[in-house]
């Protein structure tokens, strides 16, 4: 057991000013299975960055016993077989065999120290018996032993991450750093995932999946408005130690920001008075034996800073008060026929000799809420994409005839420039006053216009994706995945509103509690 020791640190963005931490001091335990939880834009992938040396604090420092190692990341594809490919990833594992292979075919008694290095290293990162740990592993995180040995470009991209994942924890001396590991991955994955991690402790995890947080993790760092908190347990115990502290600084904001305006105002009455130095006895002069402007002065200057110091004590009080505000979707478009869409016998593939859609047929109606499930490779998103005029379906889908239809897909559609540069103004002011107005919903930062989109954290953008779907003029909404990278008070906001506004949506997400809480129908699509 070793600590991770983070000293006074301090983090800005340089090329664009963004201070992201300021002083932080914490100690982490490298046996913990830690929850890195927090709204977006608060800095966890930042600080993962930071923990692995991709970033540099601007000051303080962090210590630390152990190797960190950072998913996602890009395999070495030096070989193709999976099997080899993570070897490789352990620590160049397969490099080194074929390299004593190689000595020993060619009988060069020149490199014998060369192998004789290659084969103690091999041996302290566990070479020789690392094929049957993968094997293991693999049969731990759920995945066939037989995948193992296919070609690595043939597994699907569930496969692909879960293996990745799998070579980071048999690296030695490793603390793990997983950033959102559960993106894309469909219900099983994320099942195997979370029963992977439940067994195993050093690492960090970044989620705002709920659930699969209460399956992981002992710990939970909250990097919240004005610090960060680490506190024992998961989740669940997390969120009702917060709805208490919520609870009490609701109950007490509107008391505070009273008596912080009345102690403002005092202040400044103080100062006031003070500013005219005269020598009028005022019922709060002192009785001292002199009465003049400078002792009168100097005791209105003392009164003034302590009124000064008790408005910063309770404004210390509602610095971490959290309020999701209210998401409202009433400027989609009313339609007046009930039934939107019509599929009739829909087949689609990207190949001829395969078709990830087979004779497919639905009906949408005015107020449906469809969920689409299915494991990776169902055809979930390629649906979504004919529905939603993305792919050509031909005649097999009828629209009604004022649909209108706004989608948001995996990849957000703006990621580069600034979101001023996406309008024409002022034809399209209204619908640019409603982007920002569903933005300063999503807590978004008061500047987020003056800065470019590369300079937005995922979630951010994805916020920006979706709040620009909401203020189109449409009415019906395609969302693909639309929690990939989102806060818990995001999800809170937008199941909400779709269980209070009732819109019609068509989306896909590995969410299921989210899933079940807002469809009304379900659409599952069989395996491939």
């Amino acid at each position: 057991m070793s600590k991770i020791t983070i000293n006074k640190l301090c983090f800005y963005y340089c090329d664009y000013y963004n201070p992201i931490f300021d002083n932080v001091n914490i100690v982490l335990d490298t046996d913990w299975s830690l929850g890195l939880i927090g709204r977006n834009g608060r800095g966890k992938s930042t600080f993962l960055k930071l923990l692995t040396g991709k970033l540099r604090p601007v000051r303080g420092n962090i210590a630390m016993s152990v190797n960190m190692e950072y998913f996602p990341y890009e395999p070495d594809k030096k070989y193709t077989v999976a099997m080899d490919i993570v070897k490789e990833n352990i620590g160049g594992l397969k490099t080194m065999e074929d390299t004593m292979e190689e000595i020993i075919a060619a009988l060069d008694e020149s490199r014998y120290n060369e192998y004789c290095e290659i084969q103690l290293r091999y041996s302290e990162l566990g070479g020789y018996e690392m094929e049957g740990r993968i094997l293991k592993e693999m049969a731990d995180m759920g995945l066939d032993e037989k995948l193992a040995y296919r070609e690595y470009s043939t597994l699907s991209g569930g496969e692909r991450t879960r293996m990745m994942i799998i070579a980071l924890f048999l690296r030695k001396n490793s603390f793990v750093l997983l950033d959102e590991p559960t993106n894309h991955l469909d219900m099983e994955g994320k099942e195997m995932v979370a029963e992977y991690l439940r067994k195993r402790k050093s690492f960090i995890v970044v989620s705002h999946d709920r659930d699969f947080l209460d399956k992981t993790v002992n710990h939970i760092m909250s990097i919240n408005k004005a610090d960060i908190k680490v506190e024992k347990g998961n989740y669940t115990s997390w969120r009702k130690n917060m709805d208490i502290i919520e609870e009490y600084e609701f109950r007490t904001r509107d008391k505070l920001e009273r008596e912080i305006k009345q102690l403002e105002r005092k202040s400044k009455q103080v100062r006031d008075w003070a500013g005219t130095a005269n020598t009028q006895k005022y019922e709060f002069v002192s009785n001292a034996r002199t009465n003049g402007s400078r002792a009168y002065m100097k005791q209105a200057k003392h009164f003034e800073e302590q009124a000064l110091d008790d408005i910063e004590k309770k404004k210390e009080l509602l610095l971490n008060y959290e309020e999701a505000k209210e998401l409202k979707l009433g400027s989609m478009t009313e339609y007046g026929e009930e039934r939107l869409i019509e599929v009739k016998k829909l087949s689609f593939g990207y190949s001829c000799d395969r078709k990830i859609i087979n004779n497919f047929n639905m009906k949408l109606y005015k107020g449906d809420r469809v969920w689409i499930k299915g494991c990776n490779g169902a055809g979930k998103s390629t649906l979504l994409k004919l529905l939603s005029g993305g792919l050509k379906a031909g005649e097999a889908i009828e629209y009604g005839e004022k649909i209108k239809i706004s989608v948001s897909g995996q990849e957000p559609l703006w990621t580069e420039g600034f979101i001023t540069e996406r309008y024409r103004l002022p034809e399209e002011t209204a619908q640019f006053e409603r982007l920002i107005a569903f933005c300063d919903i999503f807590d978004l930062p008061g500047n987020f216009l003056e800065r470019p989109l590369e300079t937005y954290s995922s979630g951010e953008i994805k916020k920006i994706d979706i709040a620009r779907v909401l203020s189109e003029d449409s009415n019906v909404i395609f969302l693909d995945e639309p929690l990939n990278y989102m806060d818990v008070y995001f999800r809170e906001q937008l199941e909400g509103a779709i269980l209070k506004y009732e819109p019609t949506i068509v989306f896909v997400e590995h969410d299921s509690r989210f899933g079940r809480s807002v469809s009304n129908r379900i659409i599952e699509l069989p395996r491939p």
